[in-house]
């Protein structure tokens, strides 16, 4: 049997390249995004009562890699990327069908358009459901994690250069919220691949918002180098 899913939304997320994005979400707090119902969905009424619950769970679709290959092992980051596990034993979005699954904080409903906190969502999200979080029974206190039972540890400290410090009193706008702590959160969480080995002279490069974020790192000490608005 074959299935086919609409879209009811799209997310509009501050994470615009995949390199950077939180590998769970809840990670970063400090991250926002909006999602905006599409039509025929884009009715009030459908969020009738939503503001009622604090978290939600949101069902989306990988699109940046919906067409790659899936595979039956992958390498979790957790696991220090380079021991295999049964995809189905992963969160991997290189899966037979590329859904995603998310908790994230309702911080406002507006009309058809939800503004969501600690996400882990690339910019242009399809969503393909919204459901509220129920505590009483999506909270299980005798659940196991297997390798990613404890809350990982940020670990890495995070610094600025002047010259990104100073661009922040221009930068860090309404439309670019808590820029500073979300560049920090971000890198603190060690976005490079787990196999990466320490390189002086490697300036790593992503973007948030509109913004390109390059910075080094040696072990766990990380200097954000650069910040300027994307040319082009």
């Amino acid at each position: 049997m074959n299935f086919e899913f609409k879209p009811i939304g799209t997310i509009r997320s501050c994470y615009t390249d995949k390199f950077g994005i939180p590998r769970q979400p809840g990670l970063v707090k400090s991250a926002t995004a909006t999602l905006e119902l599409v039509p025929p969905f884009n009715q009030p009424e459908a969020f009738r009562a939503l503001d009622n619950f604090s978290h939600l769970w949101i069902t989306f679709v990988f699109h940046a890699t919906a067409s790659n290959d899936w595979k039956a092992t992958v390498r979790p980051p957790r696991l220090g990327g380079n021991e295999r596990i049964g995809v189905f034993a992963s969160r991997s979005n290189f899966r037979p069908n590329p859904i995603g699954l998310s908790v994230v904080e309702l911080l406002e409903v507006n009309g058809i358009e939800l503004t969501l906190g600690g996400g882990d969502f690339l910019d242009g999200t399809p969503v393909l459901d919204i459901k509220p979080y129920i505590p009483y029974s999506d909270r299980l206190k005798e659940a196991q994690g297997g390798f990613a039972n404890e809350v990982p540890n940020p670990g890495n400290t995070v610094e600025f250069s002047r010259d990104v410090e100073e661009k922040f009193q221009t930068l860090e706008t309404p439309e670019r919220p808590r820029l500073k702590q979300l560049i920090s959160d971000m890198l603190a969480y060690n976005p490079r691949p787990a196999y990466q080995h320490d390189d002086p002279e490697r300036v790593y490069g992503t973007t948030v918002f509109d913004l390109e974020v390059k910075w080094t790192q040696i072990k766990n000490q990380v200097l954000v180098v650069a910040l300027d608005r994307l040319t082009g």
